[in-house]
């Protein structure tokens, strides 16, 4: 595992030296703009806990190359900065705001850093994954790459290419006996004659437990460990040694029985109410579950026009586990279209396939939403991952799934996605992903600097219960005033904690606000 990590390490640090990375909040650039940048002054709310926020991001092209920095300080209300953003090795590594070269469309193209919407192929096992829907509060430096080889006789279409992502780097260079892992996957596709097109992809979760971040190592998640930066203490309890707890209960001093001399003792505030240890709790180190997903696809391109293009296909897909395997899911068919005008590259972009599954599986496994449903904490000593969520499926379904995005010549930009897939005694599994933006003409003309709203759910049976652990939702507004921004970052993120089946309370749902002022120069 050693000599694997030193080959991926080494492997990463090459691809950073000609990569492609975009943040949520990317300023605005080109190859020929030269050295822009930006101050930004605000607030944000991380983890329930309001701080101001001073951040310095800048942007440099070279040609095709680009890189930036992202330097943020966030101060508490004493004034105070925090240093959990500069404590440890990867704090640095967030400050490197992207690396990039090329475009998504280019022969070659690599980015490091935030993934907003990762696809591979037909997006059958990653759709529309993201590795930033915490951020800032959780930053992962994540990657994608892409690469075609045309050929002259296909008229300079594509023979053969392949893609490859991953979530975060960080993942994989965690402190022992945590186990090191990350969510990655590749595919690669032949065209044996122009019109066809074989693919192959695999993607998989190495440790879907690295969904938790333990900042002191210790082995309890953040999310349940009073004391996430001290490594010997998780709870009240651990103050108490066992020994001295014994001496305690036993003291004839504090009551004839244990139980006696407890209750005394809490009477009196000098012991805990809930007397759980850190051993007690679960603990991420020597622990691993691992998730993994094949398919295969056939695509035949009907018309490869420079405004229009068609495409017929099918894929199959299988999930298994770190220990047994689960169902299959195949599209039978789906078609592609893409019109394109002088102006806009994509017009409009419209998908649709006949879905059918056997039971124990999930369309676009890891999706836009997967970072939020890979392991989730019911109560304290309770974890469900994703996976677990597929035994709940005990039926074969068989549905529709369609998707639109319609550019409206730069002005109106929207999105639209359903998926209803139906098994017997009225069972569905729905998805739904909606957004809507202003697109770079309108902005212009308005001055506005981004201005968009974006609701999803995945994978429910109705969705008249709207806040789910799979749903996220929010908006961003931006204004540009003779060079400065001042903008608004609003999100809501939910999580069962109490295993009742639904979200009530603000402890079960999580914002993101962020207030900022830009200046550019």
């Amino acid at each position: 595992m050693r000599a694997i990590r030193n080959v991926l390490f080494t492997s990463i640090s090459v691809f950073m030296l000609n990569a492609a990375f975009a943040q949520m909040e990317e300023l605005p650039k080109s190859d020929t703009a030269g050295v822009t940048g930006g101050a930004i002054i605000g607030a944000v709310n991380i983890d329930g806990k309001n701080y101001q926020q001073f951040a310095l991001r800048t942007d440099i092209p070279i040609g095709k190359f680009g890189f930036g920095l992202d330097i943020q300080l966030l101060f508490d209300e004493n004034g105070q900065i925090r240093k959990d953003e500069w404590d440890e090795w990867q704090d640095y590594i967030d400050k490197i705001y992207y690396i990039r070269y090329g475009k998504r469309d280019d022969p070659f193209y690599i980015r490091l850093g935030g993934l907003d919407y990762t696809y591979l192929g037909y997006a059958n096992i990653v759709n529309g994954y993201s590795n930033m829907v915490q951020y800032p509060s959780r930053r992962r430096y994540g990657g994608e790459m892409s690469f075609w080889i045309p050929a002259e006789r296909y008229k300079g279409m594509p023979i053969a290419g392949g893609e490859f992502f991953f979530n975060d780097m960080k993942e994989m260079f965690v402190e022992s006996p945590r186990k090191p892992a990350m969510v990655l996957g590749t595919r690669l596709f032949y065209r044996p004659i122009r019109f066809l097109e074989l693919g192959v992809s695999v993607a998989a979760d190495l440790n879907e437990y690295n969904a938790f971040e333990d900042r002191d190592g210790d082995g309890v998640p953040n999310l349940i460990d009073l004391f996430p930066k001290d490594k010997l203490l998780a709870t009240e309890m651990d103050k108490i040694a066992p020994d001295q707890w014994d001496h305690l209960l036993s003291d004839p001093f504090w009551g004839a029985t244990r139980e006696e001399a407890y209750q005394k003792l809490l009477a009196l505030g000098l012991v805990p109410s809930d007397t759980t240890r850190m051993a007690d709790l679960f603990n991420l180190n020597n622990q691993a579950s691992k998730m993994y997903a094949y398919s295969f696809d056939i695509g035949i391109p009907i018309a490869r026009k420079e405004r229009f293009k068609f495409d017929i296909y099918s894929h199959i897909t299988q999930l298994r586990g770190q220990d047994r395997t689960y169902g299959w899911g195949a599209a039978l068919p789906g078609i592609r279209m893409i019109f394109g005008t002088s102006n806009v590259q994509n017009f409009l972009t419209f998908k649709a396939e006949y879905r059918r599954s056997s039971k124990e599986f999930l369309f676009g496994y890891f999706n836009n939403t997967y970072e939020l449903e890979r392991a989730q904490f019911i109560g304290r000593d309770s974890v469900v991952t994703k996976q677990h969520k597929l035994l709940s499926i005990q039926q074969e379904l068989n549905g529709i799934y369609a998707s639109l995005e319609l550019n409206m010549f730069g002005y109106i930009v929207g999105y639209a996605g359903y998926q209803d897939l139906m098994g017997t005694d009225q069972m569905h599994v729905r998805s739904l992903h909606g957004e809507v933006r202003m697109g770079e003409t309108l902005k212009k003309m308005l001055h506005f600097a981004d201005l968009k709203g974006y609701y999803i759910q995945n994978n429910v049976q109705d969705f008249r219960q709207w806040k789910t652990p799979s749903t996220l939702m929010g908006f961003n507004i931006g204004y540009n005033y003779k060079g400065a921004v001042v903008g608004i970052d609003y999100r809501w993120t939910f999580q069962d904690i109490n295993g009742d089946g639904t979200i009530k309370g603000s402890d079960e749902t999580f914002k993101t606000i962020s207030f900022r002022t830009a200046v550019t120069f």
